[in-house]
């Protein structure tokens, strides 16, 4: 999945992503998926989620 991100918000979304790897969250469709990993990568002035989940229930 890649989506984007605000680049003031860059260290804020690593930090979540570090903390919260493994654990289950819901998306704003309303999935529930286990966060597997995620990252930030940058090009230019854009910033961009990267980031794999499973889908564990709806």
């Amino acid at each position: 999945m890649k989506e984007t991100v605000d680049p003031k918000q860059i260290e804020a979304v690593k930090a979540y992503l570090n903390d919260n790897a493994g654990s289950n969250i819901t998306l704003d469709d309303g999935r529930i998926v286990t966060l597997l990993k995620g990252d930030i990568k940058e090009k230019g002035n854009e910033a961009f989620l990267i980031f794999r989940y499973q889908l564990v229930g709806k």
